[in-house]
């Protein structure tokens, strides 16, 4: 080594006098400077799409990862979720004025939001690092694409927003508040609970009289308008299935939401990687930043609506002398007044400034329920009393960032378990599978916690027990004077929140299989019933009430396949295959049940006046696929038969004269059924609904033998696509939700909407069919407007490539990489 060191002394000189400043030589240039460093992106993303418009986003960093799909998202959909922004920040009333925007859901959302700093230190920054990051990186893609396009580009069409002057570049507290606002859809922006936190008006004179019929008629009033609290259009199916259920061992699952179309709550597909973190496909709600019903490469996901509580109402007696205070153990406390100012866009462009007052108690605030009925309005009520309204879910939205990415992380069950304890997720039952051949179903959502002893001690007084009774315990008024009454607290349940936690609710996990349809848990495992939890863990098909006709025919399918007995393959037991077909089965199992008597009375003679809808009837196929010809006369004459004898709240026909097998607890699945037909009444019953039927559709200009595709559809530009699937209340498992109309059902507003069939082989690589029936795009210029509605009609599949070679193999265009630099 004794050259290196020669060679060092050799070269010191010159190094000392290249360097020095005494080279005064001016023949000898002087060194140039060293170039500027490249700068580095604050954020990077990687951006691929695959057919049908799917993107695949890839980051190394949480806030990255959401820049690239918040700037993905943004190119198919940013006027809708932009809109949404607006009314979550309660400014739609100022930026589109009173015909577009709405002054009730202004008020309700500055006071729910309150302050921005308080709203920021109490719910953004109590939430982990990388689910902050995450919002903020999505608010920044978002942003980034309105920058690029400019508000004059930007879509056209019933959804676009080219040239509104109410898009903007929100913030990430913007953002967050629109978060929050999905959670509470079910509650507190709920429009009759909406309407009564918007219809007080302070103290208003003397308690009113009421006598027994009073009562009776609000009683009636309220169970007719509350029925909109269980949007049943709204609904889902899911299906986990285990090892013992499918023929290769391996977990199965069916994801089948029932959500919008179209606008909130409508589902986008995306593809998320933090390498070596997270790795999630499937469907965001739009403008969500995580992935909401999906698979990993160990575990696959869905949700169905749960109809739990989600609030209850507080009874509060109002002290005599001070109808600002009310009873609380023993003592008086004081109603609050709230004053909340908004600004109104007039149409000379102009804003006035309103205000509203909200009147706050220890539970929150007061609702009036004038709308519902007189006798519900007034502060006092009869008796004294007022109502207060109490949420479970204002903070629900914003936890929901970090249970959804927990999920998407975990390997196998018990990972997927552990992150539902953060309570995030606000209305779903949730269930899942694994490639270990386990199943499992959780009713753990954001439930208030009360036990069945308090609900049977805590609604008393006046309005109490007339709401529980009118709605079979949707809408709940405890006793507020009774610190018994309140809200429990747990340790492993969010701080202050009042929920249940998860240990506490309805779950199984099993090597069979679970389902849901969107009654209660009681029957996710129809061989094995969940019993024994309070009513407000499941009002709706409550343990031992009669179930929906389309949990019934869910469970009686799996049945069914798993004796191979349902015609889709001799071998029992499913395969992706299998599991596919019964999705689109298109079976109506109110024609099942009840349709051979129909038949019966059809050719009696009395029956001679509605002899063409009888025909089409008989030949009907008592399915709702494309080509079925007289779905549409069962459809309205089941509309006449729940119009009459349906309970409003449980969505069943609940009739001890209508069925010939009344409901048996101990066969939900096979009853009721049947048309007791020997009884006149039922015959006329029969008769006048298949007359009703025949002059609705008359008046609508569809004919009874029309075949369903050409009756319902939807328009896509010029195009009408065909929609197979129909209406889950007469039992179609696939349902699609839309109204008769001129020339039929037009343009359905939810029902099948992103599906998703997946499983496991060997590989690393989950297999997953797909199929998102709107298409991915709102944008009528977008190839990807209609392109898998049409698929949906044609009953295909998209196979969603997950592993690096499939989505190589199937990209479309160039890779983007987006970056950002401060």
């Amino acid at each position: 080594m004794r050259w290196k060191h020669l060679l060092a002394t050799c070269l010191l000189p010159l190094a000392i006098a290249a360097c020095s400043d005494n080279n005064n030589d001016p023949d000898i240039p002087p060194a140039p400077e060293p170039p500027e460093p490249e700068p580095e992106p604050t954020l990077s993303a990687e951006i691929r799409r695959t057919e049908y418009g799917i993107p695949h986003i890839k980051a190394d960093d949480w806030e990255s990862l959401g820049y690239g799909f918040g700037y993905a998202y943004a190119q198919d959909n940013f006027c809708v979720t932009m809109r949404e922004i607006v009314f979550a920040t309660g400014q739609s009333a100022a930026l589109m004025g009173e015909d577009m925007g709405s002054v009730d859901s202004d008020f309700l959302f500055t006071y729910l939001n309150g302050d921005r700093e308080a709203f920021q230190a109490e719910f953004i920054d109590a939430l982990p690092q990388f689910a902050r990051d995450l919002a903020a990186g999505f608010t920044a893609g978002m942003n980034r694409y309105l920058d690029e396009t400019g508000v004059d580009n930007l879509p056209e069409g019933d959804r676009g927003c080219r040239g509104a002057d109410w898009v903007y570049a929100f913030d990430v507290v913007d953002y967050f508040y629109y978060l929050r606002r999905e959670a509470l859809r079910g509650s507190s922006d709920q429009g009759l609970f909406r309407n009564a936190l918007l219809s007080v008006t302070g103290p208003d004179g003397v308690a009113p009289d009421a006598s027994p019929e009073d009562l009776e008629g609000a009683r009636d009033a309220i169970g007719a308008a509350a029925a909109e609290l269980r949007d049943i259009d709204r609904g889902s199916n899911g299906l986990a299935l285990g090892s013992e259920a499918t023929v290769d061992g391996s977990g199965m699952l069916l994801g089948n939401p029932h959500q919008p179309w179209f606008g909130a709550g409508a589902w986008y597909q995306a593809h998320l990687t933090l390498p070596g973190e997270y790795d999630v496909a499937g469907a965001a709600l739009h403008g969500f930043p995580f992935i909401g019903i999906g698979f990993n490469k160990d575990v696959a996901w869905t949700h169905t609506v749960s109809f739990a509580n989600r609030f209850t109402l507080y009874e509060l007696t109002l002290n005599p002398d001070d109808p600002l205070q009310y009873d609380y153990d023993g003592g008086w406390e004081d109603i609050v007044p709230v004053p909340v100012e908004i600004e109104v866009r007039l149409a000379d462009g102009t804003l006035e400034t309103r205000s509203f007052t909200f009147y706050e108690t220890r539970y929150g605030p007061v609702v009036n329920l004038a709308s519902v009925s007189p006798l519900l309005g007034g502060w006092p009520l009869p008796g004294g009393r007022l109502l207060a309204f109490k949420d479970a879910n204002l903070d629900t939205g914003v936890r929901g960032i970090e249970q959804w990415i927990e999920k998407g992380k975990a390997t196998d069950l018990d990972g997927y378990i552990a992150a539902l304890d953060s309570l995030g997720n606000p209305v779903f039952h949730e269930l899942a599978a694994d490639r270990n051949g386990e199943a499992f179903y959780g009713e753990i959502s954001a439930i208030p916690y009360l036990t069945q002893a308090q609900l049977d001690s805590c609604i008393d007084g006046v309005v109490g027990p007339l709401l529980a009774d009118a709605t079979t315990n949707v809408i709940l008024a405890l006793d507020g004077s009774d610190p018994g009454c309140a809200w429990g607290e747990d340790p492993e349940a969010p701080e202050g929140s009042g929920l249940y936690p998860s240990r506490l609710l309805p779950q199984l996990r099993t090597r069979d299989y679970v389902g849901n349809s969107n009654n209660s848990y009681w029957l996710s495992d129809a061989n094995n019933p969940l019993e024994g939890f309070p009513t407000i863990m499941g009002p709706l098909g409550y343990e031992g009430l009669q179930q929906f006709l389309r949990t019934r025919i869910g469970h009686l399918m799996v049945a069914e396949r798993k004796a191979a007995t349902d015609g889709l393959s001799e071998t029992p037991l499913f395969t992706l295959d299998t599991l596919e077909g019964l999705m689109y089965a298109n079976r109506v199992y109110g024609a099942e049940v009840t349709l051979d008597d129909v038949l019966a009375v059809c050719a009696r003679e009395a029956a001679a006046g509605v002899s063409e809808a009888c025909d089409v009837l008989a030949a009907w196929d008592r399915r709702v696929d494309l080509d079925s010809r007289g779905a549409q006369v069962f459809n309205e004459f089941w509309r006449e038969i729940r119009s009459e004898l349906g309970n409003d709240f449980q969505s069943v026909v609940d009739s001890e004269e209508f069925w010939a097998v009344g409901f048996d607890p101990a066969d939900p699945l096979n009853t009721p059924r049947g048309i007791a037909i020997d009884l006149p009444a039922n015959e006329t019953r029969v008769i006048e609904a298949l007359a009703a039927a025949s002059t609705r559709l008359a008046d609508a200009g569809v004919a009874l033998d029309a075949p369903w595709g050409e009756v319902q559809f939807l328009e896509r530009g010029n195009e009408r696509v065909p929609i197979h699937g129909g209406p889950g209340n007469m039992g179609v498992y696939g349902a699609i939700s839309a109204s008769l109309s001129e020339g039929g059902y037009a343009n359905p507003s939810s029902g099948n909407s992103y599906i998703q069939a997946v499983t496991w082989d060997e590989s690393d690589c989950p297999i997953a069919d797909v199929i998102l029936v709107p298409s991915q795009s709102t944008d009528p210029a977008s190839p990807h407007f209609a392109d898998q509605t049409k698929l949906y009609a044609d009953k295909r599949w998209v196979r969603f490539p997950f592993c690096e070679d499939d989505i190589a193999a199937n990209q479309l265009g160039d890779t983007l990489v987006l970056e950002k630099f401060d």
